[in-house]
């Protein structure tokens, strides 16, 4: 694996562009464009471009931006590290359009080299540090990129054909004091290519989701208006909101905390290392955080142990939870928990093929409305195709979030009006949306979606499996947990632990099922021979 070194100091300092005046690139007045050749609801005054973001956010000057450990940068000292980086990259040979993937968990690095692909007008490809090595070459090969910012190393060391490099050392660079020369001007469309991000899909292996300039600040601004935090709002003396970063970065929820907090003059908080409910305990107390932005798994495992009394936890005033349906009974108990949350314990629906977040509600919003995610966002349209007698039906979604298409598909994911099928069955009444059930194919796993197809392929190629079928079934931490019914040749001697390492060595750990039915009998199947899913849970509980 390649390093990177910073490039030659030099005593010019870059460019200063000048910070717009906000007041003329951000507001809430909503107008209608066309995006794509359809009609759509979009911001009046709004940024055009990724990179103007980060030089709206000049303006918190030495304010805390990230926090990791005993690492803190300033917002000054967050964009001169970005310049630094941006500049090495260049010294690389990455330009304006290049792909170029981070592969990696959250940290510090990972946020910088974010920042500074995008200054430089590189395409970000962001992926899932959670796969396995085949998932990881599939993506890789998909894409084409020409390097890999990636934190592996030893057995799962990347191939040298992807140009891998060392996101670690990075941090010499970060760390530099030194001024760097000022790179060439990017010219960027709001419709360019910004970021590639992986969806699970529904058919097998995951799909690059090309997102645009237009749509991440489409789904930024929403969000912002949303809570308050539109730049053009916000006082000089207003304080920064303090938010703990537990979601990975490579997720849209990721990417949507580390923007609101950049653009509202707050800091970011890292969690060092895997999910430890008593690590988020000692970073709320210690850092005083006031937001969580989280999943109900991770939510309900913090105020489940058995030594949260032992923290002040008085700070938080706010957890929006997306990844999954929560319950009144997480709602509550997390309420109890954390007092003044009471009307901050929010929901957040949205898909990465919709570009970002389509509805939001917290407090009285969702209070007594079970399976409730809230009201669509200001630029959102949603619809709700053949309902039922119930008025459910599948949600369609029409946004200027909406993204271009997949990777290297020329089949759009918007129809000819701009309408998004989301997969999600729902129901609108007096302006709130119900999210009922789904009718794509997955299983939603402590709040990572996993597509069913994808681990029914990687276990099919065993040669004692005959039929398998993955399904959800109900777990009380996780939402849902990963469970397969396989069917095996006559005379296999394949067991369940030969199946979990043979699906261990094609799959990312967290894909792997964690409940097994081997069964003799074929699969169930419609008249059309599709193996018939909706009956499997039932026929487990009684087995």
């Amino acid at each position: 694996m390649s390093t990177l070194q910073q490039a030659s100091p030099s005593a010019a300092a870059p460019a200063d562009i000048g910070t717009p005046d906000a007041s003329q690139r951000w507001g809430r007045t909503v107008e209608t464009v066309t995006v794509a050749g359809h009609p759509c609801r979009a911001y009046a005054h709004r940024p055009r471009s990724i990179p103007e973001l980060l030089r709206d956010a000049r303006r918190w000057g030495h304010r805390p931006f990230v926090i990791e450990g005993e690492r803190r940068l300033d917002f000054l000292a967050f964009e001169a590290a970005v310049q630094r980086v941006a500049s090495a990259l260049h010294a690389r040979g990455i330009a304006q359009g290049d792909r170029v993937v981070l592969l990696a968990y959250n940290s510090l690095e990972w946020l910088v080299s974010f920042w500074a692909l995008q200054s430089l007008g590189a395409v970000t490809v962001l992926a899932n540090a959670w796969w396995g090595d085949d998932e990881t070459r599939e993506a890789l090969a998909t894409v084409d990129p020409v390097a890999v910012l990636t934190d592996r190393e030893g057995a799962r060391a990347l191939d040298p054909s992807f140009h891998p490099m060392d996101l670690r050392a990075l941090r010499s660079v970060i760390d530099a004091s030194e001024p760097v020369a000022a790179l060439p001007p990017t010219r960027l469309s709001e419709d360019d290519l910004a970021i590639i991000m992986f969806s699970s899909g529904t058919t097998g292996v995951a799909k690059g989701v090309m997102m645009s300039h237009r749509g991440v600040i489409a789904n930024i601004q929403n969000l912002l208006a949303l809570t308050g935090r539109l730049p053009n709002e916000l006082p000089m003396d207003k304080p920064g909101t303090v938010s703990l970063l537990t979601v990975p970065l490579f997720h849209l929820a990721g990417v949507q905390i580390s923007l609101s907090t950049l653009l509202s003059g707050g800091s970011l908080v890292f969690l060092e290392g895997r999910f430890d409910p008593l690590a988020i305990l000692n970073l709320i107390q210690r850092e005083k955080v006031r937001v969580w932005g989280s999943i109900p798994t991770m939510v309900s495992r913090v105020v489940e142990h058995e030594r949260f009394a032992e923290f002040d936890t008085s700070s938080l005033r706010s957890i929006p939870m997306g990844g999954a349906a929560i319950s009144v009974e997480l709602r509550e108990k997390v309420q109890r928990a954390f007092p003044a949350t009471k009307k901050s314990v929010g929901s957040l629906y949205g898909l990465t093929e919709a570009g970002g977040v389509l509805a939001a509600g917290s407090g009285d919003d969702v209070k007594g409305r079970p399976g409730c995610v809230g009201k669509p966002l200001p630029v959102v349209e949603l619809r709700i195709a053949d309902a039922d007698a119930s008025g459910a039906g599948e949600i369609f979604a029409r946004t200027p979030t909406v993204t271009l298409g997949y990777w290297g598909d020329p089949v759009p994911i918007a129809d000819a009006d701009g309408w998004v099928k989301t997969g999600d069955l729902g129901r609108v009444e007096d302006g709130h949306l119900y999210v009922v059930g789904r009718s794509k194919d997955i299983v939603i796993r402590g709040g990572e979606n996993i597509a069913c197809a994808h681990v029914e392929h990687g276990l099919q190629t065993h040669p004692d499996v005959v039929e398998v079928a993955v399904v959800g079934l109900a777990h009380a931490d996780l939402g849902e947990e990963v469970a397969a019914v396989v069917v095996l040749r006559e005379g296999a001697s394949a067991n369940v632990e030969d199946l979990r390492r043979h699906a261990a060595a094609h799959l990312g750990k967290f894909e792997v099922p964690s409940r097994w039915w081997l069964r003799s009998e074929a699969l169930p199947t419609n008249a059309t021979g599709k193996i018939f899913k909706r009956d499997l849970p039932r026929q487990w509980a009684g087995d």
